[in-house]
C-alpha cells in the first residue's frame, strides 16, 4: 500500500483515494511509520511478513518457496524443497518478453497440468510437482533425497534479458544437484508450453503465449515456535494468495475460506470483513490481508491502486460499525511499499495505525504516508509491531523485577 510522489502523481494513492474510514483509525488511534525490516532494506513479502509477525527474517528465514506451497494446499515434508513459480514469456534465445505472461492466465491450471509429475531423465529418483495458484503464480515442489534450497533464482525479476542459470550457492553435492534439475526442468517446461496448443487460443486474443517457466525463492520450511504458543493466542487467517496463507500455516494460524478471496485486485473485501466479524468469538486475533494493492503498483496502475485502497476502506467502515473499539484492536499497515513509479518494492517506510481499548491516541487525523510520519508511535521497525500490539492485549510479561 506504501508508495511515494513522483512526477506524474505528486500525491500517493492513499493520498488521492476517499478513505474516511481509514481516516476514522487515525484519528481515533496513534499512528506511525515503520521499517517492515529496516531502514534501507527492500523487503520481499516473505520476510516482511515474518518480521512483522514478531520473527527475525535474518534468523528464520529459508526461502519463499515452502511458504508459497503450504499456501497453495501442496504438503511440504523436511527433506523436499518447493519454489515459486511464474508463467512467463520468453523469445527463442531465452530473453524475457513477459514475466507474467500477460498476468491474467485463465488457462493456468491446464498449462499446469502439462507439467505435474514430469520425469527428469538426470534424476529419476525426484519426483515433481507443479501446480498453478493464482493469476501467473505456480509452486514447485521438488521430493527426493539429497536435494537443497541454497540456490540460485533463475527469475531476474527484469524484462529484456536472459533467464538466469541456476547456480549452487555453496559447494555441496546437494546443491549442485537441485541446481542441475532445475536448470533442466527449465529446459523441458519451456519446450513443452511453447508446443501447447494452449497458446495458439491466447494468440488469437491477443494474449502473450505461456511459453516458459520462471522459477525463484527455493526454500524449506523453517523452524519456528507458533504465534499462538508464544503468545497464548487464538489466531486465524483470512487472505487469498498463497504466499500469505502459508506464512499464516507456519505460525499455527487457522486458514479461514472466504468465497470471492482471490488474492487479486477484484478480491471481496467485503465478505473478508464479514469473515473477521463472524470469526471474532473463536479467535482473538486475526490477520486479514488484501493483496490488490501490490498488484495495481507492479503494474504500475495508479487509478487501480486508488480502487483497491477505496476497497480496503470499505472492509474497514464494515468493521468499524461492528465492533466495539473498547474491546478490540484494529491495526492496519503495509508489508512494504510498491511505489507506482518503480513498479517494485522499495524500502520506504509504511504507515501504521493502532486503533483500540488503550490506545492513547495523537493529532493526527489523516491516514497517509505523510502524516503518520507525523504521528505518536513514532518511526518502528515490523519486529516492533507484534510486541506493541501484545502490551495493548496484556499479553506481555514484565522484563525484570
Amino acid at each position: 500500500m506504501g508508495d511515494r510522489p513522483c512526477k506524474d502523481h505528486p500525491k500517493t494513492p492513499l493520498e488521492t483515494a476517499y478513505t474516511p474510514s481509514l481516516d476514522q483509525l487515525a484519528e481515533k488511534g496513534i499512528c506511525g511509520i515503520m521499517d517492515p525490516i529496516r531502514p534501507g532494506i527492500r523487503p520481499g513479502s516473505d520476510t516482511a511478513h515474518l518480521a512483522l509477525f514478531g520473527y527475525d527474517p535474518f534468523v528464520y528465514y529459508k526461502g519463499r518457496g515452502a511458504f508459497e506451497a503450504l499456501g497453495a494446499g501442496i504438503d511440504i515434508q523436511p527433506g523436499e524443497i518447493a519454489l515459486r513459480a511464474n508463467f512467463a514469456t520468453i523469445n527463442s534465445e531465452n530473453v524475457i518478453i513477459d514475466r507474467r505472461a500477460g498476468r491474467t492466465i485463465p488457462e493456468g491450471d491446464q498449462f499446469a497440468a502439462l507439467l505435474h509429475d514430469l520425469s527428469l531423465p538426470s534424476a529419476p529418483d525426484v519426483k515433481v510437482t507443479f501446480i498453478h495458484t493464482v493469476e501467473h503464480r505456480g509452486v514447485l515442489k521438488l521430493h527426493g533425497s539429497n536435494l537443497s534450497y541454497k540456490v540460485s533464482d533463475m527469475d531476474p525479476d527484469l524484462v529484456n534479458v536472459k533467464v538466469q542459470t541456476c547456480r549452487p550457492l555453496d559447494e555441496s553435492p546437494q546443491a549442485q544437484k537441485t541446481a542441475k534439475i532445475l536448470n533442466e526442468f527449465f529446459q523441458l517446461a519451456t519446450k513443452i508450453l511453447s508446443a501447447s496448443p494452449l497458446n495458439d487460443v491466447r494468440r488469437q486474443k491477443k494474449l502473450p503465449p505461456v511459453n516458459s517457466i520462471l522459477l525463484r525463492g527455493a526454500g524449506i520450511i523453517p523452524d519456528l515456535q507458533s504465534l499462538s504458543q508464544k503468545y497464548s493466542l487464538r489466531t486465524c487467517c483470512i487472505c487469498g494468495a498463497p504466499l500469505y496463507r502459508g506464512v499464516a500455516k507456519v505460525l499455527g494460524m487457522t486458514i479461514i475460506d472466504v468465497p470471492g478471496a482471490t488474492g487479486t485486485v477484484n478480491t471481496n473485501t467485503i465478505a473478508k470483513g464479514q469473515a473477521a466479524l463472524q470469526n471474532l468469538e473463536s479467535f482473538n486475533f486475526i490477520f486479514l490481508h488484501i493483496k490488490g494493492t501490490d498488484s495495481a503498483s507492479h503494474d504500475g496502475n495508479y487509478l487501480q491502486k486508488v480502487m483497491v485502497i477505496e476497497k480496503i476502506d470499505a472492509m474497514v467502515k464494515l468493521l468499524l460499525n461492528n465492533v466495539e473499539l473498547d474491546d478490540t484492536l484494529i491495526v492496519l499497515t503495509a508489508d512494504h511499499a510498491d511505489p507506482i513509479c518503480v513498479q517494485d518494492h522499495t524500502a520506504d517506510p509504511v504507515p501504521v495505525v493502532i486503533t483500540g481499548g488503550g490506545v492513547l491516541s495523537d493529532d493526527i487525523k489523516i491516514f497517509s504516508e505523510r502524516t503518520c510520519a507525523n504521528g505518536g508511535l513514532g518511526r518502528i521497525r515490523g519486529l516492533d509491531l507484534i510486541p506493541i500490539i501484545m502490551d495493548l492485549m496484556n499479553k506481555i510479561k514484565k522484563f525484570g523485577a
